[in-house]
């Protein structure tokens, strides 16, 4: 595989022109999805229970999304997937020009999760396919910088497109951020496929279905580091899926800001992510893994307390950047240390058993973060928050995940 600049590599140039296209819809999404919600019912209760449904989604496909990724062509699982989520969020505008119907947006928004999930699943273990895995943290870096840069715009931008013609509007865009993005996978070749994905039998697939979350969540088990990120990333998850939605509904009705304003403050999410992804690579490089994801869990730590506890609309935009870019250091972190040392032949299911448990608390989380900053208010479930991801770092000093290069250590091998 040529060591070239990945930005003169074809293959890795289209991938990552798709990738940051299928962000863009997923950011629309972020802002269209509840703001529609809300006003279609005026009701916070609503939009969390739409953000657990969204997350159910994501969990069902985990426990077998991590078997068919690894026995099947993952450009054209991409492909199907983008095609899927093109069909269904297209569906809304329609339905919504003849009658408003709330469930359509649950099931939209159930199936399109599932969906969703799946495409992240076949992403992420594309990527050491694509470009080899001695490159993957410089790929990661640069995907999820221009990722970024699309979650930077996309929230911006539905803002102002729901604010001029209206929040169905922005979800037909959405719906063609994925048609386009699917075109540009056709043209993806990947050099690599895992070994099980060339003989895809029947009887395989089906034991691969019934055991494959048991067999990726084994391996991250046997993983010293992989064992306790699991664990913390599953706790600050289940507080974290609803902050979306808490700090939406704080700014539009608790600070009587407009959608616009809204987006605006939701994209610093993105340039936090993106600030993030660019110098990810490089902070890994230079202070090591466990300095960085400790770092970073306690910068979003900090970033709650400022949500909980501000008032002014530019310093909560200033405590999300903060908030995010936090998260996204930490998982990109995470995500490089899972693809380093995987096997490919696991990756999928190790990805899908990765991303089921550490998600699966947070249909829960969501709901009751959201019912109690609407019954209480922000501050103080937003200072729980805050609390819960400064325990995390104190207890993830004394662990393995404070290690400078934790891919170092041996597996396990025992049961």
């Amino acid at each position: 595989m040529s060591q070239g600049p990945l930005t003169r590599d074809r293959n890795f140039t289209v991938f990552w022109g798709t990738q940051t296209l299928s962000v863009l819809g997923d950011s629309f999404s972020v802002i269209a999805f509840p703001l529609l919600m809300l006003e279609a019912t005026g009701s916070l209760l609503q939009m969390g229970l739409l953000t657990s449904v969204m997350a159910a989604g994501s969990l069902s496909m985990g426990l077998v999304g991590g078997a068919v990724v690894d026995r099947f062509d993952r450009r054209r699982l991409l492909i199907a997937c983008d095609v899927a989520r093109m069909l269904l969020f297209a569906a809304v505008p329609v339905c919504w020009a003849l009658e408003p119907q709330v469930w359509l947006l649950f099931a939209v928004a159930g199936l399109a999760s599932v969906f969703g999930q799946l495409f992240q699943i076949t992403y992420i273990t594309a990527v050491p396919n694509l470009v080899g895995r001695e490159r993957v943290a410089e790929a990661n870096s640069k995907l999820q910088a221009t990722a970024s840069l699309a979650s930077i715009g996309g929230p911006a931008l539905a803002g102002v497109v729901a604010a001029a013609f209206g929040v169905t509007a922005a979800i037909a865009l959405d719906a063609a951020t994925f048609g386009i993005s699917a075109l540009g996978l056709v043209a993806v070749r990947l050099s690599r496929v895992a070994p099980a994905a060339l003989s895809p039998g029947r009887s395989g697939l089906g034991r691969d279905l019934r055991t494959g979350f048991v067999t990726g969540a084994r391996f991250l088990w046997r993983h010293p580091v992989l064992r306790v990120l699991t664990i913390f990333l599953t706790i600050t998850t289940f507080v974290t899926l609803g902050l979306t939605d808490v700090i939406i509904y704080q700014v539009r009705h608790g600070l009587g800001q407009s959608e616009n304003v809204v987006g605006y403050v939701m994209a610093a999410a993105g340039a936090g992510t993106c600030v993030a992804a660019v110098l990810s690579a490089w902070l890994r490089g230079k202070f090591g893994f466990g300095a960085c994801w400790l770092t970073a869990m306690s910068l979003s730590g900090a970033a709650s307390v400022v949500l909980a506890l501000s008032r002014d609309v530019y310093v909560i935009g200033a405590a999300v950047f903060v908030f995010w870019f936090g998260l996204m250091l930490a998982a990109i972190c995470s995500m490089s240390l899972r693809q380093i040392v995987t096997p490919d032949a696991l990756l999928g299911r190790v990805t899908a058993a990765f991303w089921t448990i550490h998600h699966s608390l947070a249909p829960l989380g969501a709901a009751l973060l959201t019912a109690a900053a609407d019954r209480f208010g922000a501050t103080g479930p937003l200072l729980a928050v805050a609390a819960i991801y400064v325990a995390v770092v104190g207890v993830a000093v004394f662990t393995p995940i404070r290690d400078r290069n934790p891919e170092d250590r041996p597996v396990d091998t025992g049961t």
